[in-house]
């Protein structure tokens, strides 16, 4: 919180600074048929929160954080295929959060997209790691034409206290 003094008839703010990044992707992102992490090209905004090895979401300052992010999802077959979506800490699963989105038809697209709030210490890292049995299975992105382009996965991460 900001806190505010005066000293010497003088009015003195100290402002809490609050720690946040904006990274997204300009690229497809493939299915390996097994354990992925979303990667992230390009940081919009960032102070005190970056992306290290393309998908570690680093912390430099302790807090608790909302970690956000929307991916366009895709596939190039037919039938239904599952995707599944979860948060990791230091290179390990975080217990119940994981969800399992579905695929309908012949080329369909969905856009999965929630947050997760967690507690972080200094020097921390979080990726968002995603799994589908089908190999046919892609985060798309799509590039300007006349409309924006479309990222394959957008994150944000907010300090929240």
């Amino acid at each position: 919180m900001n806190q505010v003094t005066v000293q010497n008839d003088q009015v003195i703010v100290y402002v809490d600074p609050r720690w946040y990044g904006s990274f997204y992707s300009t690229q497809d992102q493939t299915n390996a048929a097994s354990v992925n992490k979303f990667t992230y090209n390009v940081t919009d905004l960032s102070n005190g929160v970056s992306i290290v090895s393309n998908s570690r979401i680093t912390i430099a300052n302790a807090g608790v954080y909302d970690i956000q992010f929307s991916a366009q999802l895709d596939k190039s077959d037919s039938g239904d295929d599952i995707v599944q979506i979860w948060l990791q800490k230091n290179g390990q699963n975080i217990a119940n959060t994981n969800t399992e989105v579905v695929l309908m038809g012949n080329n369909a697209k969905n856009v999965a997209a929630w947050n997760w709030f967690v507690q972080a210490n200094a020097g921390d890292y979080f990726e968002v790691a995603w799994y589908s049995p089908d190999s046919a299975v892609f985060a798309n992105y799509v590039a300007a034409g006349t409309r924006p382009a479309i990222p394959s996965i957008i994150l944000t991460v907010n300090q929240v206290a």
